[in-house]
């Protein structure tokens, strides 16, 4: 039943350019992640946590404790 669809629509062409993007962009993230250094990872992990101090800084009157 799919096939007839995308034979009628011509939407075959669509769907195997979909699929090869998924493919070629999960081969560039694979490959990417199995090359990065581990210190790059580890710099990359604690960008949200880093204020540039060691400590964070939260607003006086917040009702939150650092």
């Amino acid at each position: 039943m799919l096939q007839e669809l995308t034979a009628q629509t011509g939407a075959s062409t669509w769907a195997i350019a979909s699929m090869l993007f998924f493919i070629v962009f999960y081969v560039v993230v694979t490959v990417r992640v199995f090359t990065t250094r581990p210190e790059e990872l580890n710099a990359q992990a604690r960008l949200a946590l880093d204020d540039g101090e060691g400590a964070a800084q939260v607003p006086s009157g917040t009702g939150v404790q650092a």
